[in-house]
């Protein structure tokens, strides 16, 4: 296994408040390769040839949402940082800005003037202060040592960026959604197309990318992205931050290369499962993701559509036989009643009848009735929902019926 380090080479080695110590390690030489030595579309080449895929679970070529919007002829472009990250155990953007927002803040400046964007956001986590607090601060010595703002490094490129906090609402994770909630909208997805690299915020050109993949575009610049693109799997290259929770030796967020098993993560990066514990399943990608059992193990974890389990976020529950199924299967059902938007009857009505089979299946009285219920609201979340938040609702309980055999019990 590749012992590349991109993301967390420099975790816990440098201050995260200080630029100098950036500097010190090599920051914002890519910032500066890219101004003095590339011109625009030669970095978006890079990039594409990288292969690299959004890190924010939907895995789409980052080169290309870039190129897009870069060979738009509209004269007003904006970049925007999905930091939003609202999906439940996973925090690996929060950890890349408290422990390198220097090199968050580099890709987003190489990313935005790549595409002629002037103005770039960082749309942050309400809930996230400590992290805009750090943000903030990074950005403010970026901007005394010229690489932000007008005529970057001597350049004439200019650039402004501003860190908008959310409200913590899930939905907002959705690019349209984020869009909505910049302007000032309620914050909802909108139909597409048109699609944001086409008519995005204010309805111009916009690029939305993850905080993980934009942390990955300095080490591309620098390196380039043939040599990016053979670390890990072939279909969707390079390192990944994951998630370990739950019944695992070692918690925490782990650099590893795409194409790693669950098995490899949990064995070799997060210790093995906790002593006196028997392992269950494991669910992938956060509350949204699939439910996984002993003999899927050993299947690889890429952004690829043919990837029988999806990688989304990264993150990696494990879950032992001690857990009560009913509790955990409440805590889903209760997050995305929460957090639907409300915007189309399937969602809104879907994971609120979900939620009232939830309690019940806790207290034990579910019927035959609540049973064949189930699957018609599954069905209709998977199918008939606006944006995909009610597909998502429907994942881990469709696994629950399917491979914990749920409604046998």
């Amino acid at each position: 296994m590749e012992n590349t380090k991109i993301l967390t080479i420099n975790w816990g080695k440098i201050n995260p408040l200080k630029i100098g110590d950036y500097l010190a390690v090599g920051g914002y030489l890519a910032l500066k390769k890219f101004v003095s030595e590339m011109k625009p579309d030669e970095a978006i080449e890079e990039i594409v040839a990288s292969k690299l895929s959004g890190r924010g679970g939907a895995g789409y070529a980052t080169g290309e949402k870039l190129k897009m919007v870069a060979e738009s002829e509209s004269h007003e472009k904006y970049f925007i940082c999905n930091l939003d990250e609202s999906e439940p155990g996973t925090y690996k953007d929060r950890m890349i800005a408290d422990n390198n927002p220097q090199l968050l803040l580099e890709g987003i400046i190489i990313a935005a003037l790549s595409i002629g964007a002037h103005k770039a956001y960082i749309y942050i986590n309400g809930n996230y202060e400590k992290q805009k607090e750090t943000l903030e601060t990074a950005r403010a010595q970026a901007h005394k040592k010229n690489f932000l703002g007008a005529g970057i490094l001597g350049s004439a490129y200019d650039l402004d960026v501003e860190i908008f906090s959310g409200a913590g609402a899930y939905i907002c994770g959705e690019e349209t959604a984020l869009i909505n909630s910049i302007e000032g909208k309620r914050g909802e997805p909108r139909l597409r197309p048109p699609f944001p690299t086409e008519a995005g915020l204010f309805g111009k050109p916009t690029a939305v990318n993850n905080a993980e993949t934009i942390a990955n575009i300095p080490w591309i610049i620098l390196n380039g992205g043939k040599k990016y693109a053979k670390i890990g799997a072939s279909c969707s290259p390079g390192m990944k931050l994951y998630i370990l929770g739950g019944s695992v030796k070692k918690p925490g967020v782990v650099e590893a290369p795409t194409g790693v098993t669950i098995r490899e993560l949990v064995d070799d990066f997060g210790g093995g499962v906790t002593p006196g514990r028997d392992f269950w399943f494991a669910q992938i990608g956060g509350a949204s993701g699939r439910l996984v059992l002993e003999k899927e193990l050993d299947m690889p974890l890429t952004f690829s559509r043919d990837c029988q389990i999806p990688l989304g976020s990264g993150s990696i529950l494990v879950v032992d036989k001690m857990a009560n199924i009913s509790d955990l299967i409440l805590s889903w059902t209760e997050f995305f009643r929460r957090e639907s938007c409300g915007k189309c009857v399937p969602c809104r009505e879907g994971t609120f009848r979900l939620h009232e089979i939830a309690l019940r299946l806790q207290d034990g009285e579910i019927s035959e009735r609540d049973k064949v219920a189930i699957k018609d609201i599954l069905w209709t979340l998977e199918s008939t929902t606006f944006c995909p938040l009610g597909r998502f609702a429907a994942t881990a309980m469709r696994d629950a019926v399917e491979k914990l055999n749920l409604l046998d019990k």
